[in-house]
């Protein structure tokens, strides 16, 4: 049997499609929830990373600090989610110069030239022709993959400005960042994030159909979600594409979906994308939302976007903020939604955590989440412990 840190512990790998990547494991309980003497499942999905090393190293972090924080059920076994993922540049006005390659012009191909790196020079491209050919290359290889995935309406992801990316003419895009450097990357990155977005979607739809199994398979295992990045982006997916398993917690850990993700009629009108995780009994117990002011690369894809568009920082306050409709979860927590409660995140040695089943439970994390890729301290796993721990609805203490 495998283990991490003590528990029992699976892997499951999906595709960029979002099917479980194995045919022989589709439609099937994975063997790490059929084991005798496991009550609850903890499944960990993962984000922004470009390689399992790093997935592992997530899962390795999560469960020491579940350890660490002490309280999970006897019984709690664990299953890391792969899926293939891409990070995004730490910042886009210190990215990587690039040159255009003479015969990637009519491929739209560029190639990153090393010594520009170290130099912070670019070879002129005064026609901007091979930047352009670069734009329309890079679009119509993430819309070859995006066509192949469910569409989902503006409204859905506020800010993010998907339609004006591939609508927009390839140069006055570019421009729109600034220098041919700044305006490569921030189209790269902005790629990114539409194509990871729309993956993470897809795989949370597949993971839906393994939790169905495992709950055809196990009744009354108690299952929990957690996800960070657009790891939590699965995780919501997950949890409305499916029946009503239910699931008996979810905790999104720095989620990099729309802070209005979750609302009711957020303009007026339209509920947020993932809505329907709050409604149908398909949760029965917390969601817990992980949100800080040091997460600078939440805003990285919200700032282009806002660039992209033309929009500045406002009277009410910064591009990304609690009062844009450009935002992350990750950043703001879950706004507009009426079952959310707010609260900081506890310290080692504080009070326990007795969160409401139900409830969108937001911390405020900033004081132990220094960044986005630093969520494996020991309060982050008191607050996933106490998310696994809480009594469910229709539950009372010793049920």
């Amino acid at each position: 049997m495998t283990t991490l840190n003590g528990f029992a512990y699976g892997e499951l790998s999906f595709g960029a499609d979002g099917l479980v990547a194995d045919p022989a494991h589709r439609g099937v309980a994975p063997p790490v929830a059929l084991q005798d003497g496991v009550t609850d499942l903890l499944v960990l999905a993962h984000g922004w990373n470009d390689d399992s090393l790093a997935a592992h190293a997530l899962y390795d972090g999560l469960t020491s600090a579940l350890v660490r924080a002490g309280g999970a059920p006897p019984g709690l076994a664990v299953l890391g989610i792969l899926w293939p993922s891409k990070r995004f540049d730490a910042a886009p006005v210190t990215a990587a110069a690039f040159i255009a390659d003479p015969a990637g012009a009519t491929t739209g191909t560029i190639v990153a030239d090393p010594a520009g790196v170290a130099s912070g020079t670019v070879v002129a491209d005064p026609s901007g022709a091979a930047a352009a050919a670069f734009v329309t290359g890079l679009r119509s290889q993430v819309g070859a993959e995006l066509g192949g995935m469910p569409a989902t309406a503006a409204w859905t992801d506020p800010g993010d400005q998907q339609e004006a990316f591939f609508g927009m003419d390839p140069g006055a895009l570019l421009e729109r960042f600034g220098p041919i450097e700044d305006g490569i990357a921030g189209v790269l990155n902005l790629a990114t994030y539409y194509e990871m977005k729309a993956r993470s979607g897809a795989v949370g739809k597949g993971l839906a159909g393994v939790l169905a199994a495992v709950r055809a398979a196990r009744p009354y295992l108690r299952l929990h979600l957690a996800g960070h990045s657009f790891g939590a982006r699965v995780a919501a997916s997950a949890l409305i594409n499916g029946p009503a398993l239910p699931v008996s917690s979810a905790t999104l850990i720095q989620g990099a979906f729309s802070h209005f993700g979750l609302a009711h009629k957020w303009d007026g009108a339209h509920d947020g994308a993932f809505r329907a995780a709050l409604t149908g009994d398909r949760l029965t117990g917390p969601l817990v939302v992980t949100y800080s002011r040091h997460d600078e690369v939440l805003g990285i894809a919200y700032a282009l976007a806002s660039r992209m568009a033309g929009q500045q920082d406002s009277a009410l306050g910064p591009i990304g903020g609690r009062h844009d409709h450009f935002g992350a979860i990750g950043a703001n927590g879950a706004l507009a939604t009426p079952e959310s409660l707010w609260a900081p995140m506890t310290g080692i040695g504080g009070q326990e955590y007795v969160f409401t089943a139900g409830a969108v439970n937001n911390l405020e994390s900033s004081a132990y989440i220094p960044s986005h890729f630093t969520v494996a301290a020991t309060e982050v796993g008191m607050a996933l412990a106490g998310a696994i721990n809480t009594n469910e609805i229709g539950t009372t203490e010793g049920d």
